[in-house]
């Protein structure tokens, strides 16, 4: 997704409860206190939750209306409207620095890593997140199934150039961070329930957040409708638990 404009508030309810689910991981995977940068940090959740730890915390985001989100949100932690690769602090500033499913988002990944370095203090820990590329998951089966049933076209996929592509995996990741500079880096697969009420999800796609929402903005009203119909009778329009899985990977600034 290229343009979050004015979807804070749906994220909130619906996709950023999804990727919260990294939380826990990256707070045991985190050095002592000190200065942290969240960068991309959406709503504010990885960055609020530092901040409950000790740390003193900074959030930048892209999209300023999740800049406003965030501050609303958690009032107690900076936040400014900033992107990767282009971050306004000095080189070195931060020792921990938090990049919650990021990278697999921007056009020059590597180009991101390199900056997620230089603002981490020498001997700091950068932690990313990203999804893995295998297998499909159950959410995302779920996406598939409603928009078969919908006789909906799914959008064509925007694959990055090969010289700024990398692989989404275990081994991958790491590759990514020392290329960027970084050394020690090390990954593994976390996992955990995704628990929402169907209506709350639903909301992320009316506002075209992910894959799904950009297919079901392109529709015209007829295939809204049946892919909503064909989200009920798949979600029951109960409680949703859909089993999710990461790539966490940590990594230390020379």
């Amino acid at each position: 997704m290229r343009d979050w404009t004015d979807t804070a508030d749906a994220y909130a309810r619906s996709f950023a409860r999804l990727c919260a689910g990294t939380v826990p991981h990256i707070l045991d995977r985190a050095p002592t206190t000190g200065r942290a940068l969240d960068a991309g940090t959406g709503t504010g959740t990885v960055a609020a939750a530092l901040a409950e730890s000790g740390w003193n915390v900074e959030g930048v985001d892209a999209a300023t209306d999740m800049v406003r989100h965030a501050r609303a949100a958690h009032p107690g932690v900076t936040f400014t409207a900033a992107s990767l690769p282009d971050l306004p602090f000095a080189s070195g500033r931060f020792d921990l620095t938090v990049a919650n499913f990021v990278v697999n988002h921007v056009p020059k990944p590597r180009a991101a890593v390199v900056e997620l370095a230089r603002v981490t203090a020498p001997g700091g820990c950068v932690i990313v997140t990203i999804w893995p590329s295998a297998p499909i998951s159950p959410m995302n089966a779920l996406w598939n199934e409603v928009m078969a049933r919908a006789g909906a076209t799914p959008p064509g996929g925007q694959r990055l150039p090969a010289a700024d592509d990398f692989a989404r995996t275990p081994d991958g990741l790491p590759s990514l961070l020392t290329e960027g500079g970084l050394v020690d880096a090390a990954a593994a697969e976390i996992s955990w329930d995704f628990v929402i009420p169907a209506d709350d999800l639903w909301r992320g796609v009316e506002a075209g957040i992910a894959t799904v929402g950009t297919a079901y903005r392109a529709q015209d009203e007829e295939g809204r409708a049946a892919m909503r119909q064909a989200f009920d009778e798949l979600s029951g329009g109960g409680i949703l638990t859909l089993p999710s899985t990461a790539i966490i990977a940590t990594a230390t600034r020379r």
